[in-house]
């Protein structure tokens, strides 16, 4: 009888290159995925603070609304009556100086007015019509704008609010709270830094908020004359404040 050979499971030339590949590939992993631990190791951690930007001004401009609001029992007379006290109101406008670019519409509309009957075996009954039109007026001269009230009244202007005042052109003054923010927020953030033993690596972010403060508006006396002189009125100071949140990578 034949001897008999029993076959090793020995690996072949192909099967050894194909596991060789494979622990050079896990090799170059490794470091791979050691990596990002080791990174946080050598991290300082972060500070995120909050820098405000204030920057105060005096306002050289006014913004006021004033219309007319008119009522008749039909709504073509309502709007004839109104069109004509509108006409009077903004000749009084030029007559003022203000530009017609200066002058913009912010609000139209004709409601009926109705009367409710106390019972409900009536129906409800309109008596009427109103008309109002409002505009938006921007006063580029702070002196004249106690006269540009009083003329508005004297034109037929029955329905007037929102006087406030503002700044023309705002970039230079958005620029300079802008400044004063981020240095507000470096000062902040090197001050914790020195408090904590460590030092500032670099921002990673910085996002920004802001708006306008006006001061209330205060009138200068204390006592309107019915309409007889100007209107008295006080500008006061405003403020642009602007707000930026940001963060600071640490090292150690």
């Amino acid at each position: 009888m034949a001897p008999l050979f029993l076959k090793q499971n020995t690996p072949t030339n192909p099967e050894i290159h194909f596991m060789r590949k494979h622990l050079l590939i896990l090799a170059a992993l490794v470091p791979m995925i050691m990596t990002p631990a080791m990174a946080d190791e050598t991290k300082g951690g972060s500070i995120s603070v909050v820098g405000m930007g204030i920057v105060e001004m005096a306002p050289d401009m006014a913004i006021v609304s004033a219309g007319v609001q008119s009522r008749s029992e039909t709504a073509q007379a309502a709007l004839a009556a109104n069109n004509a006290s509108m006409k009077a109101l903004f000749d009084e406008l030029e007559k003022a100086g203000i530009e017609k670019k200066d002058i913009q519409t912010a609000n139209f509309n004709i409601n009926p007015e109705i009367v409710y009957p106390k019972t409900n075996k009536q129906a409800p009954q309109i008596v009427g019509y109103i008309v109002n039109n409002q505009v938006s007026v921007n006063i580029r001269k702070l002196e004249n704008v106690g006269s540009v009230l009083t003329a508005l009244v004297d034109a037929g202007s029955n329905n007037m609010s929102g006087l406030q005042f503002d700044v023309s052109n705002k970039t230079e003054l958005l620029a300079q709270a802008r400044k004063a923010a981020i240095a507000d927020a470096r000062q902040k953030a090197q001050l914790y830094a020195t408090e904590l033993g460590v030092k500032i690596k670099r921002l990673t972010s910085l996002s920004e908020s802001g708006g306008y403060r006006p001061q209330p508006m205060m009138m200068r006396a204390a006592k309107m004359e019915m309409m007889s002189a100007d209107v008295p009125v006080a500008e006061g100071s405003m403020q642009i404040s602007i707000s930026v949140n940001t963060s600071w990578e640490l090292a150690n």
